[in-house]
């Protein structure tokens, strides 16, 4: 009794990839794809095997063009970055590679042997990214604005213009390479986050009184609050459920390793402190430190406010989003107790004029 085909062995080894895999015949038609590859499409395997290759791409000609001449050069080895149209659509991004293999045992080869890989959270987390280097980019706009003011000054001010716009610089170069960093972290909202906690932080600072200036200090500062949960393991942070002790113990150091992180320049200093202090509760009940009212900076008061109620209402693996109205009720709720009643009413003051809500 003789054993299965070179074909049917070509198929169980494509059903066994962790990939997406299919062959291809020379007429262009799908003459297997595994379960994988499927489902990357959107579509039944009944619908894709046996089908042409050319028909999933009839809208695009631009698509159809390149993969009829991969078909024409059916023997070379191709690989590039190339998306598998959906039933609905869209697009998925795929890295694709192909050669050419033979199923009878030898002489000319059969079918094209084509596997395909998904780029599709790679994608994401490169637009995640690209908003996080727009923060620093605007970030940088600012501070080199403050010293284009200086231009028209005395000598000996242009050369302290020098030195500042000097040392901007460099801590502006030092914050694109920790974001840069800091996204490793892989949270799926990182991005939305550290924009809404910079304008809430920033509206809070801003009708406890501080100026303009402070107040937008005070934002972007809070933007690299969470930073040092670079050193917390993506299963502690994505993890669905309630954390084991250990696990807790672990995600609190992600304050300590923050304020490790940001280096010790004047530039960092409110970045530092929130990094740092802004799981702290006014009561003495928070950590890392257990530092209660006042030994709390102030900046950190703010972030901590701001970091709860956004955390309330944004969808996390664990839970879904309040509403703003249940969210500021906890808020009030946890008044001299998690927060500082002053921070808690500069809170009431811009949520009653919808300054300070989810959207």
């Amino acid at each position: 009794m003789s054993g299965p085909s070179p074909f049917d062995q070509i198929v169980d080894l494509l059903d066994a990839l962790h990939c997406g895999a299919a062959l291809v015949s020379r007429d262009g038609r799908i003459a297997h794809a595994n379960g994988r590859l499927c489902a990357m499409m959107g579509r039944s395997c009944e619908d894709v095997i046996g089908a042409e290759l050319l028909s999933f791409y009839a809208g695009d000609a631009d698509a159809r063009g390149e993969v009829a001449r991969t078909l024409e050069r059916f023997d070379e080895p191709h690989e590039a970055e190339s998306y598998l149209p959906l039933p609905d659509g869209s697009r998925r991004p795929v890295m694709s590679s192909t050669r050419a293999v033979a199923a009878s045992g030898g002489g000319e080869a059969e079918y094209r042997l084509v596997t395909m890989i998904d780029l599709s959270a790679q994608k994401g987390q490169e637009e995640e990214l690209r908003e996080q280097y727009a923060i620093v980019a605007q970030l940088g706009n600012t501070f080199l604005g403050q010293a284009e003011n200086f231009k028209n000054y005395s000598e000996l001010l242009e050369a302290r213009v020098r030195e500042r716009t000097a040392e901007l610089r460099e801590a502006n170069l030092d914050a694109i390479y920790m974001l840069a960093v800091a996204c490793e972290a892989k949270d799926e909202d990182t991005g939305r986050h550290v924009r809404r906690i910079r304008d809430y932080a920033a509206a809070l600072a801003a009708e406890l009184g501080f100026d303009a200036r402070d107040a937008e200090s005070i934002g972007y500062s809070a933007v690299l609050h969470d930073v040092g949960k670079m050193h917390v393991p993506d299963h502690i942070l994505k993890k669905p459920g309630a954390l084991t002790e250990d696990e807790r113990a672990i995600v609190q150091q992600h304050t300590v390793a923050g304020e490790r992180i940001l280096i010790e320049r004047p530039f960092f200093h409110r970045a530092r402190l929130i990094a740092r202090g802004h799981h702290e509760n006014w009561d003495a009940s928070g950590y890392p430190d257990k530092r209660a009212r006042d030994e709390i900076p102030i900046e950190a008061r703010i972030v901590h406010l701001a970091d709860v109620f956004d955390a309330l209402t944004t969808p996390r693996v664990y839970k879904l989003a309040w509403t703003s109205d249940d969210a500021a009720g906890v808020i009030r709720e946890s008044s001299g107790k998690m927060f500082d009643p002053d921070v808690v009413k500069a809170f009431e003051s811009l949520y009653r004029r919808s300054a300070f809500t989810s959207s």
